[in-house]
């Protein structure tokens, strides 16, 4: 099959679709994988053919948080020119060019217009997603509104929001159908709706972390995590680090800015001293310098897959992704959340007993982080239960999983 995959976002949001062209090409497919432009580079790298969304993802994510988005997503609407505008025409372009001559498409819910592109072309769907967000449930409140359950009830009114946050793109989403001939559509993602008929709908999640909903239709899945196996070594510098020594505490915020970046890091390198800690740093967007001192190794970036396992604890933004690589490492996290589905993730994790309340950047203190080191210090429960989880998804292959369903759902 000539397959299109469709992802749109940070890193965390390309990342396991890498994983999941790779599982395809693997087996015989046809596989081109349509990113940011910015992350087109790292796809090829893998051996993957790649096309590009004309956006600039970690351009814009500067110029959000400047203009304070990260903070208040309803800015965005102060500033829909110059923010939302570009990354609709974005989506739309490449979902519809993307889609062209292909046999199947597979896409992340960002990416709008991708079901519109693959309905013109005459090529099946799927839509797919890191989160389970894209299957409207009771069981828990959909991520990005509530982090905590609060009911059956109010738990699915939480899903209710989505319709009113799609509505500034299916006037747009409507226009671009009528110039391919399509009819109109009700709702810019459906739920799952394509073409008039359910698609399959993939959400690259465990249910040992989160347990599939009752509620959920034949058409859902959840297929286990889509991990990359990144084959770069650690550098010379980092290996040296983590023999020079304990095992240290990972600190880094994925793709996450904030005009407040430095202060953080800094809050964290003076709460890994006052813990007693070692520590490693993704210096992100603060301003660091390359060696503050023995006991703590500022880093750009490193494959979370070798080096989360050689760690004590890993603190991080509760991005889909990252949270994944914790868990699979059986390692705790403290979730430092910014924005969206992270305080969801965070709860996740404090109600499975998988570390700590999670700890909002505005209240992150060398103080307050401290003591929950301290505290993951202490836990003997968490870590019993990490490593138990750990365990569990050694035996899972979501990549596997997914690929089995995208092929089973392409024959009928």
């Amino acid at each position: 099959m000539r397959i299109a995959i469709h992802s749109f976002g940070t890193r965390g949001d390309v990342q396991p679709y890498i994983a999941l062209g790779l599982e395809l090409q693997g087996r015989g497919h046809d596989v081109t994988l349509s990113v940011p432009r910015d992350f087109t580079a790292w796809v090829e790298g893998f051996g993957l053919a790649a096309r590009a969304f004309d956006l600039d993802m970690g351009a814009y994510l500067r110029e959000a948080d400047a203009l304070g988005l990260t903070r208040n997503p309803l800015n965005a609407f102060r500033y829909r020119r110059r923010m939302v505008d570009p990354m609709i025409e974005a989506t739309l372009t490449e979902g519809i060019e993307g889609a062209r001559g292909t046999d199947l498409v597979v896409a992340h819910p960002k990416c709008l217009f991708s079901a519109t592109g693959a309905e013109a072309a005459g090529a099946g769907f799927v839509m797919t997603a890191p989160l389970p967000a894209i299957a409207p449930t009771h069981a828990f409140p959909m991520p990005g509104t509530f982090a905590k359950d609060h009911g059956r009830f109010w738990n699915r009114l939480s899903w209710r929001p989505l319709d009113f946050a799609m509505a500034p793109f299916r006037k747009r989403v409507n226009a671009a159908r009528a110039e391919l001939g399509l009819e109109p559509v009700g709702s810019a993602i459906r739920h799952g709706s394509f073409a008039g008929r359910p698609c399959l709908r993939l959400i690259a999640n465990s249910a040992i972390i989160v347990p599939r909903p009752d509620d959920w239709d034949a058409h859902t899945h959840l297929t286990g995590y889509w991990m990359l196996e990144d084959p770069a070594p650690l550098a010379p510098e980092l290996e040296d680090f983590l023999s020079a020594g304990p095992a240290p505490v990972y600190v880094g915020f994925g793709s996450m800015v904030s005009g407040r970046a430095t202060e953080l890091a800094k809050a964290a390198i003076d709460g890994l001293r006052r813990a007693g800690l070692r520590g490693v740093i993704a210096r992100g967007w603060a301003e660091l310098p390359a060696s503050p001192g023995r006991d703590i190794h500022v880093i750009d970036s490193a494959p979370h897959g070798k080096l989360f396992p050689r760690c004590r604890a890993i603190v991080h933004h509760g991005g889909a992704g990252t949270t994944a690589a914790a868990l699979t490492a059986g390692r705790p996290s403290l979730i430092v959340p910014f924005m969206v589905d992270q305080p969801w993730w965070g709860e996740r994790l404090r109600e499975q007993g998988l570390g700590p309340a999670a700890l909002r950047p505005a209240r992150f203190t060398a103080g307050r982080f401290a003591r929950a080191l301290k505290q993951i210090e202490a836990s003997e429960v968490w870590r019993v239960r990490c490593n138990q989880i750990a365990k569990g998804l050694a035996m899972e292959n979501g990549t596997g999983r997914a690929a089995d369903l995208i092929e089973s759902a392409a024959s009928r």
